[in-house]
């Protein structure tokens, strides 16, 4: 399930709020409109229904699958209708991000903040640690409580649970990574 997360700019930002397969566009302050119907525009995202029973927003520059259960929310600090951030505070997440110029797309968790300019990664969140492993590109991992982060290439994954020990990247396993792409319908 997606739902609306509010960054500095509150004032008629669009966002989107995704409950199963049925999605509805809401404006901060107004309402929202039907949940009736399965696909919603919003300021140039479209959400449907993806192949595995995942949730799928495509917007200009990203677009967020949000796997079946997950608790995911969409952030659009600068209000201009496209989603800066991601919050995930259960399950998992498959992201494409391509921003034509650059810019910063980043997926928060509890544990974790991961960011990028320009990838293809996944983040899975359980109460105990966020697991993150990137596809394609390069993502920078960090603590939500600051500490040295790492960065992740093609291959690469970093498990952060709560606590201070070192981030240690590792290459996911063919088994690992095929369980968490599955999720996918990858």
């Amino acid at each position: 399930m997606i739902t609306p997360r509010y960054g500095p700019t509150r004032q008629a930002a669009r966002i989107t709020r995704l409950m199963g397969l049925l999605a509805a566009s809401v404006v901060v302050g107004i309402g929202t409109t039907s949940l009736e119907t399965a696909e919603a525009q919003t300021a140039g995202c479209a959400t449907s229904a993806g192949a595995a029973g995942q949730t799928v927003v495509r917007c200009r520059s990203v677009t967020i699958e949000v796997a079946r259960g997950a608790n995911a929310g969409l952030v659009d600090n600068n209000g201009d209708g496209e989603p800066d951030a991601v919050e995930v505070s259960a399950g998992a997440v498959y992201i494409v991000y391509q921003r034509p110029g650059g810019g910063r797309f980043q997926v928060q968790t509890p544990h974790a903040v991961a960011s990028v300019r320009g990838t293809t990664w996944a983040v899975d969140v359980t109460p105990g640690q966020s697991a993150v492993f990137v596809q394609e590109g390069r993502v920078g991992v960090a603590r939500v409580q600051g500490g040295r982060g790492v960065v992740l290439t093609a291959g690469e994954g970093v498990d952060v649970a709560p606590g201070s020990a070192p981030l240690v990247v590792n290459r996911w396993g063919a088994a690992r990574v095929a369980a968490l792409l599955a999720r996918f319908g990858r």
